[in-house]
């Protein structure tokens, strides 16, 4: 985290940005909001005193050492009686206070970084995210095994990030499925290879009962992401379903692991219950048999219904993901930020929650700490680096900061 103090000013001529719109008729479209513009319409001073504001945040983000937003991306919201608040992208920045004022012909505006930018605040922390206890002298044993079951023998890249998800998240050991015939190998060395048989494009039912002892042995186990639709992976899943009956609340289910269940319903009545689900709209769909238009129109009580009918934890993803679990209680998270909309990113979201069951947290907790983790992580790239071209695997790294801001706060709350 970068903390300390950080400090941007800067000095503007009123005339000079009242020329600056006369010469160039699109200056402030491009530069300022809507709200800004009409705020400002006709008080070229106030347009200044913006423009200052922008020029100062950009100064201070550059004394952080983090990405400088854009121009456009800064606005300056005006609060009746109360003191201006910026937002970058869209978005608060915690610990960025601005001041701003004009006089005699000038505008003036300081920003001010106090404290880690983007540091959480107790009134910031929903108080149902909640971590599992990192004991100071554990080991690796203490916190857990998942082995990921993802990416077909061609196709690895989904295995690499749900299990840097868990690895990220603070699993002990993280195991993962590889073909024994395969040279392609792009795991982090940290996990250990599992090799089994793959058959054609995908794992079947022998590659299942191969790691039949591993899945048992788990502390978690996630399924799903990248695996594929052909033939063979409905016999792999069913095989996998099958032999984690009884262990459903230490079982994330994703990607081609529901839209295979979607379309069976021998293997939608094996879904163990009390596992976690984490779908995204068409997945959601494709197992209400609905569209996604749907869903999106009221995503609580598609996740609810979901919850309901399979009898586990339903982690609906998108802007405001929803957690539902089968008792009723619902949590929508707040964070929504277009830095998360990049394939790979709920890979990484499965492995996190793998990675959380596998150090004690039941479900509902794992599912929802997930979520908070992985979203937070992505607003604080969107706020430093931008909104577009954020990689799965820097929300991936972007966790580790988060998670140890939470549970700083968590164990502070139980001191205080």
């Amino acid at each position: 985290m970068k903390g300390g103090l950080s400090v941007g000013v800067d000095v503007t001529s009123v005339e000079r940005v009242a020329k600056l719109c006369e010469r160039r008729p699109r200056f402030v479209a491009k530069l300022f909001t809507a709200e800004e513009a009409i705020y400002c319409e006709g008080r070229p001073e106030r347009l200044a005193a913006r423009w200052a504001a922008k020029e100062a945040v950009r100064k201070a983000f550059g004394g952080t050492g983090r990405s400088i937003p854009t121009y456009p991306s800064i606005a300056v919201t005006h609060r009746r009686g109360g003191a201006p608040e910026v937002t970058v992208a869209g978005l608060a920045v915690p610990g960025l206070e601005i001041t701003l004022s004009h006089d005699a012909g000038l505008a003036i505006a300081v920003a001010v970084f106090t404290g880690s930018i983007g540091s959480l605040s107790y009134e910031q922390l929903p108080p149902e995210v909640l971590l599992p206890e990192r004991s100071e002298d554990g080991n690796k044993g203490s916190f857990g095994t998942v082995v990921v079951l993802a990416g077909s023998p061609g196709l690895p890249g989904a295995a690499v990030l749900a299990c840097m998800g868990a690895l990220r998240g603070g699993a002990g050991k993280v195991k993962a499925l590889m073909d024994r015939s395969s040279t392609l190998d792009r795991l982090p060395p940290e996990v250990i290879r599992l090799r089994v048989t793959g058959e054609g494009a995908g794992y079947g039912s022998d590659a299942a009962r191969e790691i039949a002892k591993e899945l048992l042995d788990a502390s978690a186990v996630v399924c799903g992401p990248g695996l594929g639709q052909a033939e063979p992976v409905s016999d792999f899943v069913a095989v996998v379903l099958e032999g984690l009956a009884d262990r459903g609340v230490r079982l994330v289910l994703d990607a081609d692991c529901l839209n295979v269940i979607s379309t069976s319903p021998r293997l939608r009545g094996r879904v163990p219950r009390g596992c976690v689900i984490t779908p995204h709209p068409l997945e959601a769909a494709r197992l209400l048999a609905t569209d996604a238009a749907s869903v999106q129109a009221d995503r609580p009580a598609a996740a609810g219904a979901l919850a309901r009918e399979f009898g586990c934890v339903v982690v609906l993803k998108g802007a405001g993901t929803v957690v539902a679990d089968p008792s009723g209680e619902m949590w929508t998270d707040s964070h929504a930020t277009s830095a998360l909309a990049m394939g790979g990113t709920g890979d990484v979201l499965s492995g996190l929650i793998g990675a959380l069951l596998s150090q004690g947290s039941q479900p509902t907790q794992a599912a929802r700490a997930g979520v908070f983790l992985h979203g937070e992580a992505g607003l604080r790239l969107a706020q430093t680096r931008g909104r577009a071209g954020i990689l799965a695997t820097e929300v991936a790294d972007a966790v580790v900061e988060v998670q140890e801001e939470v549970r700083r706060l968590l164990e502070s709350r139980v001191l205080g």
